[in-house]
């Protein structure tokens, strides 16, 4: 009976913060200061979004892909020795070691867009740049 009631708990747990989502704002002091606000959002049943208000213009993005990827071949030279260790990164069980990227353009209401570039590791918060139309280059940090 409480191996039951705890099985329950964790999947209760499980699903609960499997669909909060991730969501980040910016860290003012170590973005560009032209950048005023800024959020992102990965993961969750909402999807992906990001919103940055850059020189007073609010450009946004939504929908866009998040790519996944760990470097086995690094990871096995790394961690081989340690069998356990290894079985648990190449069974997908161990996701410390995933790299998140993604490269989502914002669009403001009056035609602009930002081409951004962000990439962030597992249990961190994303960072990166965008590109306005000009070819200015604005970097940008999220807690």
């Amino acid at each position: 009976m409480k191996t039951r009631i705890a099985v329950v708990a964790c999947m209760a747990a499980l699903v609960l913060t499997g669909c909060v989502g991730h969501t980040h704002s910016l860290i003012q002091e170590e973005s560009d200061r032209e950048i005023t606000v800024g959020t992102v959002r990965h993961d969750g049943p909402d999807g992906s979004m990001m919103v940055l208000e850059f020189r007073g213009t609010r450009f946004e993005a939504r929908g866009f892909a998040i790519e996944r990827n760990q470097n086995l071949a690094k990871l096995k030279q790394q961690y081989g020795i340690d069998r356990r260790h290894w079985d648990r990164i190449s069974s997908g069980m161990d996701t410390d070691h995933y790299v998140y990227s993604a490269e989502p353009v914002l669009r403001a209401g009056n035609g602009a867009s930002l081409r951004c570039y962000a990439v962030w590791r597992a249990n961190r918060a994303p960072e990166g740049h965008c590109v306005t139309d000009e070819g200015t280059h604005i970097n940008f940090r999220f807690e």
